[in-house]
């Protein structure tokens, strides 16, 4: 988890009131729900380790909004500028198989008093790049001195060898590289390199390139301790990341009392940057009390999420709410998607949550913050009234033993998101879309995640391709959950527990896969007992996939993943694999 350093005259500074080094260290910021991992008195430094859920708390400007609402120094929303700018970011069509997003702002008036501000800005654009990005994947930022752009501003794809795009990148003054050799030079390019393509994402201005995302900004327009104003891009493949990033990193910057402008996209597709929009919950004060084990009030519960910086109205029961109080000092207000009851049958606080906050995906999320302003350590423990001694279940034994014998084989263990896509679960593993076997995930966020898997080697193989910079051979498992749909079941669906295996290298083959197993079933105790026989199945080489059967009951597969499969996930090597049903494995060996 990203670790924050915070030292002490830079929080009292942004905090606005005196406290002590003491007080910070063992008590404000470990009730913010950090882990400290480091205190040094003599520097006045504080390492806090932060959940990965709360990416606002990966600076200290985040971290200075947070106490400032827990020690009740202000509430409610922070009433940053906003500021409609002049520039404008003219987006091409070239960029839309590259890396097709784009978000651009401004923050103007704000001061680097030393050098520790200008780690702390790059530690955090990190820690944001981890977080939120996917280690840039899927956001990367870029934080430009806004007084060396010279607008207006392109964002193109460009063949990396094209002399008119060369540059000098960070922290290599005179150095004027062409893209391509910023790609096999520079120690950024050489490692996040595997994230562009033929074609390469280019930022330019009037005088040339800024930034070469995800991997290297310019040295022209570097952010110093003279810095007043700054230019901040994030590129990506989706909006949902993109924009939390850039919300992120200019509300936080706005609090060192910047104003926040607003930058103008155009051309491939419209879009004014950041929309600084609220979302807008309504917590029921009876639902927030039965949860946090506190019989609270309404104006409790209100004070408590505006503590936490949230802008909160207590609506009591009954109350006719066809004009909804909204903040009026952000640039653009909250919508709803729906429109809201005129009158509630309960006692409910509404919670306007800032763009910064990109963690609150539910009321429960609201509930944890109250929970934090309440103060964890008042929370009285309590014995359940039932006691009960904890056991493993036959099923989570089981799986336990397997990761133990496949540890034991040299195979790696991974953990991937049961949610996925038809194009990977299905496509890209050469099966026919099954519009029936599938569970839908019904408003998903990401056309990335629009099903449960039903199977868990597509999930192997995309982690392969992921990998596919890293040294081969690579050997991983995973046991993993999958789902599928069933109308004679009591929820419509039936989750059970896969065993898969996949192993890629260049001399791999049919033998190695079908060495493992045997030494699977011989761990399993069915080696004499099972049987092995020619299967059929679209994502192997005919003739090279098996079965494996005990008394006539299919276990699983295993065999040479086809070729077209390979070249769907963008993989240059061999890769063999395997695939069990943990139910159907356990009821052979009588577990």
């Amino acid at each position: 988890m990203p670790v924050v350093t915070l030292y002490h005259d830079k929080l009292i500074e942004l905090i606005g009131e005196e406290v002590s080094f003491e007080e910070l260290a063992h008590d404000l910021i470990p009730m913010l729900g950090s882990d400290v991992e480091r205190i040094d008195e003599r520097e006045g430094r504080i390492d806090a380790e932060f959940f990965p859920n709360r990416p606002d708390l990966y600076s200290v400007e985040g971290v200075a909004r947070a106490l400032k609402g827990f020690m009740g120094i202000e509430k409610g929303l922070p009433e940053y500028e906003v500021f409609d700018t002049d520039i404008e970011v003219e987006v091409d069509e070239s960029v839309r198989k590259v890396r097709p997003v784009i978000a651009v702002a401004t923050v103007e008036g704000i001061e680097f008093e030393d050098e520790r501000d200008l780690e702390h800005l790059m530690e955090f654009q990190e820690h944001l790049h981890w977080v939120i990005g996917r280690d840039r994947k899927k956001a990367a930022i870029g934080i430009h001195d806004l007084d060396a752009v010279e607008p207006p501003l392109r964002y193109l794809a460009v063949d990396p060898d094209d002399d008119s795009w060369s540059f000098e990148p960070l922290d290599r003054p005179g150095e004027v590289m062409k893209p391509s050799q910023v790609l096999r030079k520079h120690e950024k390019g050489r490692e996040y390199g595997h994230l562009v393509g033929d074609l390469v994402p280019i930022l330019a201005d009037e005088e040339g390139v800024i930034s070469m995302p995800p991997v290297i900004n310019s040295e022209r327009t570097k952010v110093t301790l003279d810095t007043e104003r700054v230019l901040v891009d994030v590129t990506g493949t989706s909006w949902r990341p993109v924009l939390d990033a850039l919300h992120v990193v200019v509300c936080n910057l706005a609090e060192r009392g910047g104003k926040i402008g607003t930058v103008r996209i155009f051309g491939a597709y419209e879009r004014v940057t950041p929309t600084m929009k609220l979302d807008v919950w309504d917590v029921p004060v009876r639902e927030a009390s039965s949860l946090l084990g506190v019989e609270l009030k309404g104006e409790e519960l209100e004070d408590l999420l505006a503590r936490a910086r949230h802008e909160a109205v207590f609506l009591p029961a009954g109350e006719d709410v066809t004009t909804f109080p909204s903040p009026t000092h952000y640039h653009i207000e909250a919508d709803w998607e729906e429109e809201p009851p005129v009158l509630y049958d309960e006692d409910v606080v509404r919670a306007f949550v800032g763009p910064w906050r990109t963690n609150v995906l539910h009321v429960w999320d609201l509930v944890e913050d109250a929970g934090i302003m309440y103060r964890y350590d008042r929370f009285e423990p309590r014995v359940p009234e039932v006691p009960g001694l904890p056991e493993a279940s036959d099923d989570v034994e089981f799986a336990s033993f397997l990761r133990d014998v496949m540890s034991r084989l040299g195979f790696v263990e991974v953990n991937s998101l049961t949610l996925t896509s038809p194009a990977v679960n299905y496509e890209a593993m050469r099966l026919e879309v099954d519009e029936e076997e599938p569970v839908i995930v019904a408003n998903p966020i990401q056309k990335e995640y629009t099903i449960l898997r039903t199977w868990v080697l597509p999930s192997l193989m995309l982690f392969l391709s992921d990998n596919k910079h890293r040294p081969y051979p690579q050997r991983v498992f995973e046991v993993g959950e999958v789902v599928r749909r069933d109308p004679d079941a009591e929820t419509g669906a039936v989750d059970r527990r896969n065993l898969a295996l996949a192993e890629a290298g260049p001399d791999v083959g049919f033998a190695d896969v079908k060495a493992v197993v045997e030494a699977l079933l011989r761990e399993l105790d069915l080696l004499d007992r099972a049987e092995v026989e020619e299967f059929e199945h679209p994502s192997f080489i005919k003739g090279r996939c098996a079965a494996v059967t005990v008394n006539g009951n299919r276990l699983g597969f295993f065999g040479e993943v086809h070729p077209e499969v390979l070249e769907n996930f963008d993989l240059e090597v061999p890769v063999v694999a395997a695939e069990f049903e943990l139910e159907a494995l356990k009821k052979a060996v009588g577990w």
